[in-house]
């Protein structure tokens, strides 16, 4: 069984990516779990038809033991006979990630839905805040096992690229390894080389370039995903051929990262 987490920071598509990637696993008969850890709560709204008011685990423990808790209460399928599940969607200001995704990794482990006989992938589509450990939980107690970071070139991506490799490091203790990073630009025509370097600095490279479509922005509309409003659209051969690569890689890398000093020295010799 494949353990993915996607990590991103800002707006650059990880989502689309996780479930354009879900889909794509599906499509080869294969058993997937999406699983979103965000308070937005919308990571598989493009599989579950934009459902918005499905029973988070949030939601659900307010009157549920972890205990008592089943498979059947917090997976929902829909498109595809993917399994989706939403962690959370907090009241702003008064919930923090950390309680309640540590609770839903919990509630995996009593109902032992990450055994191997009931997926062949799973896929942790995950914010990354660099100052709530909650997001950390899929790195702790061998929930995954390989990391993907979806990034761009700007600043603030490359930033939280280097903090999501501290924690991977942190934690490569439970057997979690950095596969590689897939990089979205802003822009086609924008010149990626900076994102080649800070990869090279981390001891990785970057596995897969997601060019920029405005196909899948048309499917969004739609509350589909490109598979489904074109599904032979030259466009998702990108997914595809991730698809793939994902199943076959096995790249196990502990990253090097950069102190605060060191990571600004290396932004201020490339950008000005």
């Amino acid at each position: 069984m494949k353990k993915i987490v996607i990590y991103w920071k800002w707006w650059i598509w990880k989502s689309t990516t996780a479930t354009h990637l879900s889909v794509a696993f599906a499509k080869k008969w294969l058993k997937v779990l999406q699983v979103w850890c965000d308070p937005k709560h919308d990571s598989c709204k493009r599989i579950l038809n934009w459902v918005r008011d499905i029973p988070t685990v949030i939601e659900l423990s307010k009157n549920i033991d972890v205990f008592d808790f089943t498979k059947d209460m917090i997976v929902h399928k829909w498109r595809f006979w993917i399994d989706c599940i939403e962690a959370w969607g907090p009241i702003a200001w008064l919930w923090c990630a950390w309680r309640w995704i540590s609770m839903m990794f919990e509630i995996f482990e009593e109902i032992e839905l990450l055994d191997e006989s009931n997926y062949d992938v799973v896929i942790f589509d995950v914010l990354w805040d660099v100052v709530c450990g909650g997001f950390a939980s899929p790195l702790k107690m061998w929930f995954a096992d390989q990391v993907y970071i979806v990034m761009s070139e700007e600043i603030m991506s490359m930033y939280a690229a280097n903090n999501i490799s501290k924690a991977i490091v942190n934690y490569s203790r439970n057997g979690i390894w950095l596969s590689g990073i897939i990089l979205n630009l802003r822009s086609n025509k924008s010149d990626k080389k900076v994102v080649e370097e800070f990869s090279k600095k981390i001891w990785t490279e970057i596995v897969w370039v997601i060019p920029r479509s405005e196909w899948i922005l048309e499917a969004e509309k739609k509350n589909m995903t490109l598979f489904e409003f074109d599904e032979n659209h030259k466009d998702l051969e990108v997914y595809k051929n991730l698809s793939n690569f994902i199943l076959k890689n096995e790249e196990k890398i502990i990253p090097k990262t950069f102190s605060d000093r060191e990571f600004d020295d290396f932004i201020y010799d490339r950008f000005y």
